[in-house]
């Protein structure tokens, strides 16, 4: 069991596309006006949970799935990337347009939740009582969703120092999102 739960603990809490924009959020916005980001990845990873049930052996195997995942992943990723160096703290109105979309967009291409997913129900062998599938699918949602509302709230707490250092903070930030892009590949 422990090992399951350092696995899904390690892949929620490490920084990836939705934990990379869930801090952004959170510096520009604050944390209550980050949460419908935040309620779009939770919508993105129900999804992605969804699809991962439904097909997570055959997807594991396909190349062309895969494929096409990195790719919107990459394309995406690319687009937040240039929205995230040009914004400023100014611009944390215009960032309000569409968060629940973008969170359920970013999670939906996100090859880390892919894996995640179909790892975490496919991959560990747990006691009998957590091996039911729902059960899994239950963590899986409840640590996914609390990284990316940890990094929003760390986001808010560097609010002061993203409003005195935005033009740095936003280049780390979009320097992670290419290293993201680079990474599905």
């Amino acid at each position: 069991m422990f090992p399951y739960l350092l696995f899904i603990t390690t892949m929620s809490f490490t920084p990836g596309p939705n934990t990379i924009m869930a801090m952004s959020e959170g510096q520009r916005k604050g944390f209550l006006r980050a949460l419908p980001f935040n309620l779009g990845v939770l919508i993105g990873i129900i999804l992605t949970l969804i699809i991962a049930l439904l097909f997570s052996e055959p997807l594991k195997h396909s190349q062309s799935f895969i494929f096409m995942m990195k790719l919107l992943g990459t394309i995406y990723l690319l687009y937040l990337a240039y929205h995230v160096l040009i914004s400023t703290p100014d611009s944390a109105a215009d960032a309000l347009d569409k968060p629940v979309l973008r969170g359920i967009l970013i999670q939906a291409t996100n090859i880390k939740g892919m894996l995640y997913f179909l790892t975490g129900l496919t991959t560990f062998t747990l006691p009998h009582t957590w091996e039911h599938t729902y059960i899994r699918a239950i963590l899986l949602i409840v640590i996914g969703i609390a990284g990316t509302l940890v990094w929003s709230l760390l986001g808010q707490m560097m609010n002061r120092i993203y409003q005195q250092h935005y033009k740095i903070i936003n280049i780390v930030i979009t320097l992670l999102l290419i290293f993201s892009a680079i990474e599905l590949w």
